[in-house]
C-alpha cells in the first residue's frame, strides 16, 4: 500500500498513534494466532484503544519479515546519520 493511501487527519497529516503495548495468543483450535495492539489516542499517552486481530501462521510470518525489514532499515539509517525510516 502506498503512503498516499494511508489514513490522514483532516489537516492532511498522517493519522498515526504510538504503540503502548501488545499481546499475542494462539486460537484454541491452533489454526490461527491473535494479536492485540494497544495504541495511545493523545500525546499524554494516558488514553488508549486497542485493535484485536486474527491471522494465519503465514500472515504472521509475512508480518514478522516486514517488521524485521523495517527495523533493520531503521537501524541502518540511525547508524549512518540518514533520515530515519523508509515508508513504502
Amino acid at each position: 500500500m502506498a503512503l498516499k493511501d494511508w489514513k490522514r487527519h483532516p489537516g492532511g497529516g498522517l493519522a498515526i498513534n504510538p504503540i503502548v503495548g501488545y499481546e499475542t495468543a494462539a486460537m484454541t483450535d491452533g489454526m490461527a494466532g491473535m494479536l492485540r495492539i494497544e495504541f495511545a489516542l493523545d500525546p499524554t499517552m494516558r488514553n488508549s484503544e486497542a485493535v484485536q486481530l486474527v491471522a494465519t501462521a503465514k500472515q504472521l510470518e509475512d508480518l514478522i519479515l516486514a517488521l524485521r525489514d523495517l527495523a533493520d532499515n531503521l537501524a541502518v539509517d540511525v547508524s549512518s546519520d540518514k533520515p530515519a525510516g523508509r515508508l513504502s
